[in-house]
């Protein structure tokens, strides 16, 4: 059974992609980093550096079965064109990680959906079967703030049928 709040998020979704494809297809792709997890590449955590804006994931629902063209909504109250890679600075920036992937994102690849929340779209279709999704803070030397990790846990359906 799907809920009203459920179908409003994902009309809200379809909405956003729909609006931000030419935008998305025209984005500065040289701020979104793609490192593999694994030997050195993913760097430890560390304290908060002071007070830092929250962050929630808003959908996917943990445990939610979705398809390879993946999407993460999330709500923060953060200056985003100061903690992305897009800002003129880089200190204290936006990290998503899907899999064994963690990305960068600019500021142009997170959609404003309004009252704080931002829809990023994969640009790479994901493998059938779990999935953890992460969000969180990152230092300037990228090492992933404790504190701030919010993840989900979603099956990618092996086609779109299921």
């Amino acid at each position: 059974m799907i809920s009203r709040r459920s179908c409003h998020f994902e009309a809200l979704l379809v909405l956003a992609v729909l609006a931000a494809s030419p935008a998305l297809a025209q984005s500065d792709h040289e701020h979104m980093h793609h490192h593999h997890a694994g030997a050195d590449a993913m760097p430890a955590a560390v304290e908060t550096p002071a007070e830092l804006p929250p962050l929630k994931i808003l959908m996917p629902e943990n445990g939610a079965i979705v398809g390879t063209q993946m999407a993460i909504v999330i709500q923060t109250p953060a200056d985003l064109s100061k903690m992305t890679m897009s800002a003129p600075v880089i200190g204290t920036h936006l990290h998503i990680e899907a899999r064994d992937v963690s990305m960068m994102p600019s500021r142009e690849q997170l959609v404003r959906l309004g009252a704080d929340r931002y829809v990023f779209l994969f640009d790479v279709p994901a493998k059938p079967g779990e999935n953890t999704l992460r969000v969180y803070w990152a230092d300037s030397q990228h090492r992933t703030v404790a504190e701030s990790v919010q993840q989900v846990t979603v099956t990618v359906a092996r086609d779109a049928s299921q």
